[in-house]
This record gives C-alpha cells, sequence and structure tokens, in this order.
C-alpha cells in the first residue's frame, strides 16, 4: 500500500497506516534485506521525508534517517540492488533540508544508477521526484524533460494509469505538476 500510494501520490489515504507500520517495522529491529522490507523502508522512507517537508514531524525525520542507515548498509552489501535507492532517499533528505545543490545532484545520480541498474520503475520515479523538486526550486528548465523521460519509463513499465495520471495533470495546468502544487 505505501508503494502504490507513493507512486500515486496519495498521500493522505496512507499517512496512519505508514506511521504505524513504520513504527512497528523499526521496533522489530529486522535488518534483512528481504523483498518486502526492503520497499517498505524505500517507500516508507519517500514518505516520511514528504511528511517531514510539510510538518517538519521529528517522527518523520526519524524514519526517513532509519530508512537511509538501511539503505547504507544494504548498498555496500549490493551496489547493484540499493545504490540508486540511497541515492533517492539522500536526494529527497537534502531537499528536505533545503541543500538545493546537493539534493539536485543526488537526483542526478539516482536517475543514473536506476538507469544503469535497470530498474526502469525507480528511473521514472527517480525522474518524477527530480522534477517536482525543480519545480519547487524554480528551474523548471529541466521539468518538461524529467516528466517526458518519467512518463517514458512509466509506460515501458506497463503502469499505464500513472502514466495516464502525469499526463493529465500536465495538460490540466500550465506546466507539469503532477498533483503537486507548482511555484507561480
Amino acid at each position: 500500500k505505501m508503494m502504490c500510494s507513493f507512486i500515486l501520490r496519495r498521500f493522505d489515504e496512507v499517512k496512519a497506516t505508514a506511521r504505524q507500520y513504520l513504527e512497528l517495522f523499526e521496533r522489530q529491529g529486522s535488518a534483512s534485506a528481504q523483498f518486502i522490507n526492503i520497499y517498505c523502508i524505500f517507500y516508507g522512507g519517500l514518505l516520511s521525508l514528504h511528511y517531514y517537508r510539510e510538518s517538519q514531524d521529528q517522527f518523520w525525520l526519524d524514519r526517513a534517517e532509519h530508512a537511509i542507515q538501511k539503505m547504507e548498509v544494504w548498498t555496500a552489501e549490493s551496489v547493484w540492488n540499493f545504490e540508486n535507492k540511497l541515492f533517492l532517499l539522500q536526494a529527497e533528505q537534502y531537499y528536505a533540508f533545503g541543500e538545493m545543490d546537493r539534493a539536485a545532484e543526488k537526483y542526478k545520480l539516482a536517475q543514473k544508477s536506476s538507469k544503469k541498474h535497470r530498474f526502469i520503475h525507480e528511473e521514472a520515479l527517480a525522474c518524477e521526484l527530480a522534477a517536482s523538486f525543480h519545480v519547487k526550486a524554480g528551474n523548471v528548465k529541466f521539468v518538461a524533460e524529467l516528466i517526458d523521460r518519467a512518463v517514458n519509463c512509466f509506460q515501458t513499465w506497463g503502469a499505464e494509469g500513472k502514466v495516464e495520471s502525469l499526463l493529465i495533470d500536465d495538460e490540466s495546468y500550465d506546466g507539469p505538476n503532477f498533483g503537486l502544487e507548482t511555484k507561480r
């Protein structure tokens, strides 16, 4: 549910569930890199950083930092599987802290690593989040290309519903905002 809600930008419907799940998962202390754990930590970290940017609530920052620490451990074990995820979490963290140059660099690294390691859906997500970041930062010259790349990656992955939502949002506004507030 966290993965789908994050990808489809349905933050409100998963916030309570994310809080409960992340608390439970943290109490269990599992460090194993099982498939379900990986994605719950990854998407839980992305959701936590989104909520932290909105609220500055320390609860969400603590969960995000936990996710980044786990991803650092796993990246040391397998760059192929985890590097892109770590870069994207770091990008979102730098963005949350207002470190825009560092965030921009990490978004680029996340896109490059996702492409190199053939995680097409995560390349799409990295492009979409980078586009959102650049809209908020006022760097609109990068946004159209990033959204085009996200759309192409999501199409290749077979996520037609996500593609449709990106294209609908793109046509609904002066520029792409894919369900986010834009800087006007």
